[in-house]
């Protein structure tokens, strides 16, 4: 794998891979319209002018304005720890790899597409607070509860992007099974199901739910909203308290960059 790894060196692996898959019918026609570039590599031209097969539309526009350095892209031939990509995402930038083997092509490309929803201006700076108030509790949490736990804590901090409170409001759910798992096992019962909590739950999640948003440095008044958001979207009130305060710190991550 070469070393000096810019955009231009992906889009040649990106079309390389393609070609290899697909055949005579890796090229799927023109782009209409293209992805504006003057980047002289032919490797970056051909990604904002032609169509892949199987290439999205938003990994091919994330190289070729990555080549002219408008996305915060880092690109690896190995694979980051989930707290070293969690840092980065904390300074507003993300990793992609470049990596030699038979999955290589999918790998950058699911790195690309999450890019992409890490850049989009509605949610950026509100991601950003999100991971830094993470990264921050991160040794502390990732030593908590059970091996489940911690898929689900890397899966989060790694692996998702988009709304920064639907990002917050998918931890609290971690969070609460890993209780769950917790809770059942001190007692004796087998795992739960599903279902609602049962009082001795509620009570024990309660607290952990507090110390999490203690440790990740919530004030008093945005800990109380980050206590109501949910996945379903409810609280609206709520959730645009908390992300307001998230974008306020990842604004001030990204002013010191």
């Amino acid at each position: 794998m070469r070393v000096d790894l810019t955009p231009g060196v992906a889009c040649e692996f990106v079309a390389a891979r393609v070609r290899e898959r697909a055949g005579a019918r890796w090229l799927q026609g023109a782009r209409r319209p293209p992805i504006a570039c003057d980047d002289p590599s032919p490797w970056v031209r051909l990604l904002a002018e032609q169509r892949l097969r199987e290439v999205p539309d938003v990994a091919a526009r994330a190289l070729v304005l990555a080549a002219r350095g408008a996305r915060p892209l880092d690109l690896l031939a190995s694979i980051p720890s989930p707290r070293d990509l969690l840092a980065h995402q904390a300074r507003g930038r993300r990793y992609a790899s470049i990596l030699d083997r038979d999955d290589g092509l999918d790998f950058l490309l699911h790195d690309l597409c999450h890019l992409e929803k890490f850049v989009d201006p509605a949610h950026h700076e509100g991601q950003v607070g999100f991971f830094s108030a993470l990264l921050a509790a991160w040794d502390d949490l990732v030593s908590r509860y059970d091996d489940a736990w911690r898929e689900d804590l890397v899966h989060v901090a790694a692996d998702m992007n988009g709304s920064p409170i639907f990002l917050f409001a998918a931890l609290k759910m971690k969070l609460k099974m890993a209780v769950r798992r917790d809770v059942a096992r001190e007692r004796g019962d087998p795992p739960p199901a599903g279902g609602p909590l049962l009082p001795h739950e509620a009570r024990a999640f309660e607290a952990a739910l507090d110390d999490l948003l203690r440790r990740l440095a919530l004030p008093a008044a945005e800990r109380i909203a980050a206590s109501r958001v949910t996945t379903r979207r409810e609280e609206l009130d709520a959730a645009r308290a908390l992300d307001a305060w998230l974008v306020a710190i990842g604004r001030e991550r990204l002013a010191a960059s």
